[in-house]
């Protein structure tokens, strides 16, 4: 009897030779990706396996836009564990200071995103983030004008538009670290929540540009915007005792306080996001004795709170959550409850709740990043800035904060 044998066609050969290729093989000129036939291009531009926003093929394959080929692959992508990417110019000041960060600024951001409690199909945890540093922008003395935050992404859009190149905007989030905007000391702005734009602003702070912790910690306070964290987790409402993450103004320059040392100390993995529960505080019906037990163990942490005297708030540190908390400052752990503005709020009422950050971010910031990035970023870019965001922190509250800043007390 004899044998019928297949024939396998050569087109077919050659798209399973293009698709096991290393990808560093593939070069600019060879194909638009997006253009091919499925069998040539792989897994369809839907699959995200690491659910980080970027699709599997863009990342095993790359990508090109008007004919500029982006290879996600070599830059580090890979469809099996989450990527972050962002695209960093810088300023310098007349006066030669790089504005930009140090390499131990790099590393140490590359290492917190490192360590997030976040799963991977590959196995691991963790995100791989990657800050590329790329030009150097025209110095400007601040962006936009006071009050007027049009205007600063009018002039951010300006230098951005000069320097950041349109085929890396599917893929990339894009950053300035700048001097100043609005011609005061904010600490840095994000041009929504998510978003993809947003700016790191220490030019008018005591250590022009910032010491590298102050950089580090506003770096992922900006970017934790763009990935959908808010100053309170939950809401908008900031210096709450219950959220231990950098986007509380308490932790953003300093630090978390964890096993017994802040992140400014030299615990570069103290820039946290809040990777735990903590239970709810109510104001005005504290209970001392059980500090922020209640949810997950908060034993290695302590935390930062508020009392007022006189017509001045003081921020107070509590170096174990998990013991008693002297909420109302009065020298004793009350047995009843007590009320007190530990958020320096104007008031002793609400509740306030907190978040866990690592499994509440926006990777895909509501389709600005992925295949569908052009529309839903015009979409967004079009909409007023939150009025959450145009009060971030400043040199003058952040020097009251120092002043203040008390030692370590139990």
């Amino acid at each position: 009897m004899s044998r019928r044998h297949a024939v396998v066609p050569l087109w077919f050969l050659f798209a399973l030779a293009l698709l096991v290729s290393a990808p560093g093989t593939v070069r600019a000129d060879d194909f638009d990706i997006s253009l091919l036939p499925p069998i040539l291009a792989g897994p369809p531009l839907s699959r995200d396996s690491d659910g980080d926003g970027l699709p599997d093929l863009w990342e095993l394959r790359g990508y090109t836009v008007g004919g500029a080929y982006v290879n996600l692959p070599a830059l580090g992508a890979s469809p099996w564990h989450k990527d972050v990417f962002v695209w960093m110019d810088y300023m310098v000041t007349p006066g030669s200071v790089n504005l930009g960060p140090s390499q131990t600024v790099i590393d140490n951001i590359k290492a917190v995103f490192n360590n997030a409690p976040v799963t991977n199909p590959d196995g691991t945890t963790g995100i791989h983030i990657h800050p590329v540093l790329k030009n150097q922008v025209p110095y400007a003395e601040t962006l936009g004008i006071k009050n007027d935050y049009v205007q600063v992404w009018v002039d951010f859009d300006a230098l951005k538009n000069n320097s950041f190149e349109t085929a890396y905007a599917p893929s990339f989030r894009y950053m300035i670290w700048a001097n100043t905007y609005n011609q005061g000391t904010s600490s840095g702005l994000a041009r929504g929540i998510p978003a993809t734009d947003f700016l790191v602003t220490l030019g008018g702070w005591q250590t022009v540009g910032g010491t590298d912790w102050q950089k580090q910690g506003t770096f992922i306070h900006e970017l934790g915007h763009c990935l959908g964290l808010t100053h309170g987790g939950s809401d908008h409402i900031n210096y709450k005792p219950n959220y231990l993450s950098v986007m509380n103004y308490s932790f953003q320059t300093w630090g978390l306080y964890r096993n017994g040392h802040w992140g400014d100390d030299g615990y570069p993995l103290n820039f946290d996001y809040q990777r735990l529960n903590t239970p709810s505080l109510d104001k005005a019906s504290l209970q001392e004795g059980l500090g922020l037990t209640g949810a997950d163990d908060v034993s290695a942490y302590g935390t930062v709170y508020y009392y007022v005297s006189g017509d001045y708030y003081y921020n107070q540190i509590a170096t174990n959550a998990a013991g008693g908390i002297d909420w109302n400052h009065n020298g004793v752990i009350d047995t009843s409850p007590v009320s007190a503005d530990i958020n320096r709020s104007g008031g002793t009422t609400g509740t306030l709740t907190a978040q866990n950050n690592w499994p509440n971010i926006n990777y895909s910031a509501n389709g600005q990043i992925g295949p569908t990035a052009g529309e839903a970023r015009r979409k967004a870019t079009s909409q007023e800035m939150p009025e959450e965001l145009r009060h971030e922190l400043d040199f003058e509250t952040q020097r009251q904060m120092d002043t203040a800043r008390p030692s370590a007390q139990p």
